[in-house]
């Protein structure tokens, strides 16, 4: 049995199916270093224009699709200009957005100050209003005839709450087991 093996072909930049490659190459190795991880394009699909490339230290770099000299589809390899393999970067003046963000910070900073101006005794009035009305209803409820079932209320409350946690934390057995009056436990404990 003779075993033939092929050459991988190798497609030109001009070639469609270089252009086909090139809208589906994630995945493929790039002879510069490092594997396609995206293939972006503006509108058309079939048209890339940009493909970005993970590098062994796990860094992202743009290759323009222009700089594609080759495609090898059975390698999963594209073959890159050395010259031009990475896009002119482009520089931003962020100096006037800085200066209108400051600006804007400055009038909003104003116009707070003039609102808290505007507002401060208008809100002062309020909470003095406000302050003399609760006096007057506080001091408005007959307060003797309430104060002595309040009181009362909750001294026994207080009360059956004390005895309960203390006949908790003095008894080992469970508190369903305990009883109620002291004189009871006597008896049967010395019987």
């Amino acid at each position: 049995m003779d075993v033939t093996l092929r050459r991988s072909r190798v497609f030109d930049a001009s070639s469609p199916v270089t252009r086909y490659w090139l809208s589906r190459c994630v995945g493929f190795s790039v002879t510069s270093g490092g594997r396609v991880e995206a293939v972006l394009s503006d509108g058309d699909l079939f048209e890339p224009h940009t493909l970005l490339v993970r590098s062994s230290r796990h860094r992202v770099r743009r290759v323009p699709a222009s700089a594609v000299v080759a495609v090898v589809p059975v390698q999963r390899k594209l073959v890159v200009a050395r010259a031009s393999r990475r896009l002119p970067r482009v520089r931003v003046d962020l100096r006037p957005a800085a200066r209108v963000a400051g600006l804007a910070a400055a009038e909003a900073w104003r116009l707070s100050v003039l609102a808290y101006r505007a507002a401060a005794p208008v809100v002062a009035a309020w909470s003095m209003r406000a302050w003399a009305e609760s006096v007057r209803l506080v001091a408005s409820v007959p307060w003797h005839r309430f104060g002595p079932s309040a009181r009362s209320a909750t001294t026994r409350a207080s009360q059956e709450l004390s005895r309960r946690w203390s006949l908790l934390r003095t008894t080992s057995s469970p508190p369903s087991s305990a009883s109620d009056s002291p004189v009871e436990a006597n008896t049967t404990s010395s019987g």
